[in-house]
């Protein structure tokens, strides 16, 4: 669904503490490709971090060594990413295969982040500023991992040859290059 302009002006505002009498509401809970869930906790300065619930995979333990915690954390663009990660005081680092798109059913399953309002739009929360990308095919990266994001995070992340050959053929370019076909077998991100 797009949305006007004006209507994500407002709930910007709303978001960013403005005087609409409805303000936006944070949703309680995020959900990730794989079908993983993650508490969505936000102050009052819009500070937001992922907590681990009951349905949440585990953290990468094993990946992140002696030095590390394993965690989960997430980024944002045009589209949420939410990712298991080794972490210090420092940041924190993820593995491809550890990082999941969000998901969504409406428009309420997805949040602001900072000044970035998200919307649902084909199944994804995308960012509600960059709509004329809605019904534009992704880059190579963001194409593998809505092929094979559906995959829990710890069984093997990796397309089969002919998967693999699909994505090659749809996505001849670099791996910033935006693809130039859906590759069979793969959901349609466009909306």
């Amino acid at each position: 669904m797009r949305t006007p302009a004006a209507v994500l002006s407002l709930t910007l505002l709303a978001a960013c503490g403005g005087d609409d009498d409805e303000p936006f509401v944070q949703p309680e809970v995020l959900t990730d490709q794989s079908g993983a869930v993650f508490g969505w906790e936000c102050d009052e300065a819009m500070k937001c971090r992922l907590s681990r619930l009951e349905d949440s995979p585990p953290a990468p333990v094993e990946d992140c060594g002696p030095e590390l915690e394993p965690t989960f954390s997430y980024s944002w663009g045009h589209l949420i990413e939410l990712s298991a990660v080794c972490a210090d005081s420092k940041g924190w680092v993820s593995f491809p295969r550890l990082g999941r798109l969000v998901v969504c059913e409406a428009d309420g399953d997805c949040p602001v982040i900072g000044n970035d309002a998200y919307e649902c739009n084909a199944g994804y929360c995308k960012n509600s500023a960059q709509a004329e990308l809605f019904d534009d095919l992704p880059n190579r990266w963001a194409m593998e991992q809505i092929c094979l994001g559906d995959t829990p995070r710890y069984e093997p992340y990796e397309a089969s040859p002919e998967l693999a050959a699909a994505i090659d053929e749809a996505c001849p370019g670099g791996s910033d290059d935006p693809c130039l076909s859906l590759p069979a077998g793969c959901r349609d991100p466009r909306g």
